[in-house]
């Protein structure tokens, strides 16, 4: 957190990982009570703690066992947090976003005053739970008190703060060693403190993480002790609110404040593994997970549990990004973008310019430590929603280069997405659209290569999670979106996570068959076909000897066609029946193709 500091007190580390100098005695029975904390009820369980303060690219040279070995056993993963004009990298809206799973423009918090938090729209995951079940254990203990007195709402079964971060561990030891939480989250506040005293580049402030790593290790021996532990299935994260400067400070903008981590362990986490897409918002969501509740798209939440598939084109670009050609700041080794479009996307560049900032001219992809880089303060650390790898374009920079006359002028062009035959569909990408001068943002679509259709048309700054209606044309087969971006010296648009669903077709259960026969020295095809379904359908045949259309068939009930071929033989075919009905509402079609074999009259 930010000033003022407390002081750092002297901790007695008992134990780390494996050596715990405590007795253990049973986690309290169902349906008691440790300490005012109720006894669980769940196996799989929760503990997360958060480490106020920690730089992530300090943690592989500090004396960090505990955390090496959560490392080794399961995930790691560092993002970049939000600057000024969303928020400043300060405590309040650190831990507020990993509560909530939302990022500061929805739940509020922007400093340390909690002036107009929205807790009520956007709680604490552990309220979530609590509100869910009231059965769920939950814990709060945290050194720096808004923690667990503002953050964590009055629905938390045990809220405990107070002391330094030796008190913050003894409390928490004792409640997962002697009682039964479900979800238990920790903060530990003095590797911040020192941050602030002696910078990131100081001996205090790796000893303080060091000194945090050991409290860590306690907790985590205190809950592989305990005497149900084998029959337990516990996730464990470990994250932070906001990074340091080598000298000391945060709240600005630079990656050294921005910068933060998510390491997680448990079921269904890959030992040793390294992730480009996971964000501080993730952990609320996949707290959540745990408990077995879903992430309801009402809550609007930004964060995703851990092992939800990505599918994202975008990503698939880490291995082709270069270093900077024309840009300044980014650092000289820092590989961040490139203008190579995953398989699938195109770019259209026709009306560009000649000349101008190589990396911008045209759309491109790029990572955040990149982008932010270019020209920090320019409001690109806004680009919360965007994850690993994502398109930009950015009028901005590339005009900061001689080019030829003309403004930017860039279109991104989409795979063309299958379609069902549904009458909508549900287009959703992630989106952070700047304004700064004369510029456009234009989303369309093109429906089996013709013409296209504007389905979104920015004329406000906009950053969200975009789910937009596409009206589909019946028989449409494909649809291709295009994004066009003008500027002149204006700002940006980045766009990440580009999806487009449709619900399930309703289908109409019919069966058919077809069959051939000799009739007077000539074949004929003859089709049947049962209207499987409790509901009339309407029946259409099609074979290579014409058309039926047959009158609306009762449910159950079996209806037949005999199509003469005024052929001697017929090779082997099929005829198709369509059936259409209306189903749970919808009107519904299903094409069945009913084969026959060739056949030769004598």
């Amino acid at each position: 957190m930010s000033l003022p500091l407390r002081a750092l007190g002297a901790v007695c580390v008992s134990a780390v990982i494996g050596g715990l100098l405590l007795a253990a005695p049973s986690a309290s029975a169902a349906g008691t009570t440790y300490n005012g904390l109720p006894s669980g009820t769940r196996t799989a369980k929760t503990l997360v703690v958060g480490i106020d303060g920690a730089s992530f690219d300090q943690l592989d040279a500090a004396d960090m066992p505990a955390l090496d070995s959560l490392r080794a056993e399961g995930l790691t993963s560092s993002s970049n947090l939000y600057a000024a004009p969303m928020s400043g990298t300060v405590s309040g809206p650190g831990w507020s976003s990993i509560a909530t799973g939302a990022w500061p423009d929805k739940h509020g918090v922007v400093d340390n005053a909690f002036t107009a938090p929205r807790f009520g729209q956007y709680p604490d995951y552990l309220s979530r739970i609590e509100a869910a079940d009231p059965s769920r254990s939950s814990l709060v203990v945290a050194t720096w008190s808004p923690v667990a007195e503002t953050i964590f709402g009055s629905a938390v079964d045990v809220r405990r703060t107070g002391g330094g971060d030796a008190q913050t561990t003894a409390t928490a030891v004792d409640y997962l060693a002697n009682g039964n939480p479900d979800n238990t989250f920790v903060h530990l506040d003095e590797v911040d403190g020192a941050g602030h005293s002696v910078g990131t580049n100081g001996a205090a402030y790796a000893t303080a993480l060091a000194r945090a790593d050991a409290q860590l290790g306690e907790m985590i021996a205190a809950v592989r002790a305990r005497p149900s532990y084998a029959s337990e299935q516990w996730t464990i994260l470990v994250t932070a609110d906001h990074g340091h400067t080598p000298t000391g400070g945060h709240g600005g903008n630079s990656l050294a404040e921005r910068k933060v981590f998510v390491i997680a362990s448990g079921p269904g986490i890959a030992a040793g593994s390294t992730r480009n897409d996971v964000k501080i918002v993730d952990i609320a969501p996949t707290v959540l997970a745990v408990n077995g509740l879903a992430n309801d798209p009402a809550w609007t939440l930004d964060g995703i549990a851990l092992g939800t598939p990505s599918t994202d084109a975008f990503d698939t670009l880490r291995p082709a990004l270069q270093p900077r050609l024309d840009e300044t700041r980014p650092a000289a080794g820092l590989l961040g973008w490139t203008r190579t479009a995953p398989q699938g996307w195109r770019i259209d560049d026709s009306a560009m310019p000649a000349g101008g900032v190589r990396e911008w001219s045209g759309w491109s992809f790029a990572t955040d430590s990149f982008f932010t880089s270019v020209e920090p303060g320019q409001k690109r650390e806004t680009n919360v929603r965007a994850r690993d790898v994502f398109a930009v374009a950015d009028s901005d920079e590339w005009d900061d280069r001689t080019h030829a006359a003309g403004q930017f002028d860039s279109t991104l062009i989409s795979p063309a997405y299958p379609v069902n035959g549904s009458a909508t569909a549900t287009l959703s990408y992630a989106t952070d659209y700047v304004i700064d001068g004369p510029q456009s943002a234009v989303v369309s679509v093109s429906f089996d290569g013709a013409a296209p259709v504007v389905v979104k048309n920015y004329t406000a700054t906009t950053n969200a999670n975009e789910t937009l209606r596409i009206d589909v044309p019946a028989g449409a087969r494909t649809a291709e979106f295009r994004f066009r971006y003008t500027g002149q010296n204006s700002a940006f648009w980045t766009l990440d996570q580009v999806a487009l669903t449709q619900a399930a077709v309703p289908a109409v259960a019919v069966t058919a068959t077809a069959s051939t026969r000799c009739l007077a020295g000539r074949a004929v095809v003859t089709v049947q076909a049962r209207n499987d379904d409790a509901v009339p359908v309407a029946l259409t045949a099609a074979s290579a000897f014409g058309t039926r259309t047959f009158a609306p068939l009762a449910p159950g009930r079996t209806t037949s066609h005999a199509f003469s071929t005024r052929a001697v033989s017929v090779p082997a075919g099929a005829v198709e029946v369509v059936a259409t009905a209306t189903v749970d509402g919808a009107p519904a079609t299903t094409t069945v193709r009913a084969p026959y074999s060739a056949t030769t009259c004598k």
